[in-house]
Order: C-alpha cells, then structure tokens, then sequence
C-alpha cells in the first residue's frame, strides 16, 4: 500500500501527500485532509478493506473519492461504495472493456492518450459525431450507454495505471468537448435527454469525485437545453467543473494553453500533437 505522510499547517491541519514525487504533477484538491478528515478515511478503510477486491481499491486515493462524495460520513460512504460493488458485480464492469465495441467505436469517437500538465487522462470527443437520437431510434440506447460507461471505465483506468505504475499523484480526469456542429434535435432531443441524465446518474453514483473538469468549447446557447437538463442530477463540484466556452478562439485558447500543453492538442484545439489515424 502506499506510504503517506503528513505535515502539519496553520490551524492544526494536515495536508495527505503521496510519498512519490513526481515533477510536474501537482496534489490533487481532495488529497487535503484535516487531522479530523485523516482520522474519518483510516476508520473508514478499517469498514471497507476486506470487500475491495482490486489493489487501486485499496489506495487513499480511491477511497477518499467515497469519503468526500458523503462529506465524511462514514456509513453513508459505505453503503455508496458497497452498492457499487454491487453494481460492477451485477453488470460485469470489470470485464466490459474485453467486449467487442466495433459497432459502436466509430459512432460514438472518444479520443484518449493525452495528459493536462499535472498529468490527468484527457478524454476528447467531437459532440457532431455523436448521433445519440439516431441510435437510440433505432434501439441501441441500453448498448451506447453501456458503451458510454465502458468510455468511462477506460479513462478511469488511466488514472489507476499512472498511480500504480509509475507512482503520478493522479487521481482525476479532464473531459474537452468541441460543440462545434451541436444541435437540440441531433443532441437534445426529448429521447435524448433521458439519455444524458441516465449517464449522469451513473457517474455520480459510482465515480464520485472523478471528474476534474468538462471543457466545452465552440458552444452555441443551444447546448443550455442539455447543460440545464443535467444539472439538477449533478454534485456541486461536477457543476463547478463544467467549464463553457463560446465560438470565440480568443476565449478558450489561453484556457487551453494554460491547462494544456500544445504538444498534447491536436490542431483544432490549438495544439501541434499529430492527428490520429482514425
């Protein structure tokens, strides 16, 4: 298990590093515990520990995630994290990104393999190539959400394997959305919008605290149908992460820049990373 230490701030605080130290790659917002807090996550791995059945389970990093999303209660994190195992169990979770995709890999892009400067997986996707109303006319809505999830469960993986593998202090992601060519029919219909808030629910249910930030840039006032739609079914600091960004490059471009490297964005994002053969 990873060795964690403690120093001491004002106030009696203490802030929870991880022992690697890898430049470049800053602490996570919710690794700042107070003595209190520290003392919550240690009672609460004592409950949980012998249910956790994979090894990044079993890092501070993952179990604060549970701690937070129920403000320090510890039974109620419990129970949040026992129905997710639950859920991975019942639906094959850990297995579903060994299933054949090839149906939907090229309806549904989402592009992985690139890092912010802190080093969080970066997941990019074109929101026009995302014909959602069509697919679910044609009844494959159950299969593209659980695609979807397998998306998620990719990405989340990223995290899992740059803490383990090469000891990155990662525990978050970035999602970039360019709205360019989104449209209320295509994207915000009434049989979409179950859809999104289906997804939603998902996520806040069993990857609390995951997301770092959504960027959303080339976005046109139309994109508020689905935004507004959501919100209701997201936590605070989801809601807070969405960031919304107009058509005007000027805008979002220094956003980028001061978020992510140009080596690690394509062109159309202003970045020089080469385009991916697709």
């Amino acid at each position: 298990m990873r060795k964690l230490y403690f120093s001491t701030l004002f106030l009696g605080s203490v802030v929870l590093l991880v022992s690697h130290n890898v430049s470049g790659v800053s602490v996570e917002k919710y690794l700042t515990l107070t003595a209190s807090q520290k003392t919550t996550l240690d009672k609460f791995r004592q409950k949980v520990e012998p249910m956790l059945y994979a090894n990044y389970m079993k890092q501070d990093t993952y179990l604060i995630q549970w701690i937070r999303a129920r403000n320090f209660d510890i039974n109620s994190a419990e129970q949040m994290l026992r129905e997710n195992l639950k859920w991975r169990k019942n639906n094959g979770i850990d297995n579903m990104r060994k299933e054949d995709w090839s149906d939907l890999v090229h309806e549904l892009p989402l592009w992985l393999g690139t890092y912010d400067k802190t080093g969080r997986p970066i997941g990019v996707f074109e929101v026009n190539l995302w014909d959602i109303r069509g697919i679910i006319l044609q009844g494959r809505g159950p299969r593209a959400l659980r695609y979807v999830m397998n998306l998620v469960e990719n990405i989340t993986g990223q995290v899992y394997e740059r803490q383990e593998k090469f000891g990155m202090n990662v525990t978050q992601i970035v999602i970039l959305a360019n709205a360019d060519g989104f449209n209320v029919i295509q994207h915000g219909c009434p049989v979409c919008l179950p859809f999104w808030i289906q997804f939603i629910q998902l996520i806040e249910s069993h990857y609390p605290e995951v997301l770092d930030e959504f960027i959303i840039i080339n976005a046109t006032p139309a994109i508020q149908v689905v935004l507004e739609a959501i919100r209701p079914f997201l936590s605070k600091n989801n809601r807070d992460g969405i960031k919304v960004f107009g058509p005007n490059k000027a805008k979002w471009m220094p956003y980028l820049d001061a978020k992510i490297s140009k080596e690690e964005r394509r062109e159309r994002y202003g970045g020089t990373k080469p385009p991916i053969e697709y």
